[in-house]
């Protein structure tokens, strides 16, 4: 098979991941740099990133539980102790920040297909280094809470959260439906 291809079908969500491990700065670099070479329109790199690493995650997990407990009904706090523990589950956490440009022939939908397009690099890069990831997000991520702490403009959105570690564990293969099933050729 291709290695391509190889690296695509085998990158796993990976939950659990190994306390006692932090990945290296240079790897971090390293796929962040993979991102930035994601394809996009007008070459406007509509992207940044913030890595969260020690007690920036701490402080990320007090901001995720606020902003979930903002909404008209009041959480449980078992419920927010787990949200406020979420980012402690990697030793390092990028933020992927949809920063879209503005211009001539350039279009919103175009630049943030573009940042998950990033992402994705991200994602194969750090696999190809041997790293785990686990991609996040649920609806409170998207809040003016989570924006403030990011200190996103106006115009940029969150992507994703992509924690980032070793595994602790085997990963499982994945399943997917056939291609073929969602794939209509038209020839004319």
């Amino acid at each position: 098979m291709n290695p391509v291809t190889d690296a695509i079908a085998s990158r796993r969500t990976v939950k659990k991941m190994d306390p006692d491990r932090t990945p290296s700065r240079a790897d971090i670099r390293t796929i962040i740099e993979a991102a930035s070479w994601a394809p996009n329109h007008h070459m406007t790199e509509p992207w940044r990133f913030i890595v969260l690493e020690k007690e920036a995650r701490r402080r990320l997990g007090e901001a995720l539980a606020a902003a979930m407990n903002a909404g008209p009904i009041p959480q449980p706090q078992e419920r927010l102790a787990k949200e406020r523990d979420k980012p402690l589950s990697a030793p390092v956490i990028v933020a992927v920040i949809g920063s879209p440009k503005r211009g001539e022939g350039i279009l919103p939908q175009e630049e943030m297909v573009a940042a998950g397009a990033a992402m994705q690099n991200l994602l194969l890069a750090a696999h190809s280094l041997g790293l785990a990831t686990a991609v996040r997000t649920g609806a409170h991520s998207y809040s003016e809470a989570i924006r403030r702490f990011f200190g996103m403009g106006p115009d940029e959105a969150l992507v994703a959260l992509v924690y980032v570690g070793y595994a602790n564990g085997a990963v499982a293969p994945g399943k997917r439906t056939a291609a073929a099933e969602k794939t209509i050729w038209l020839e004319r």
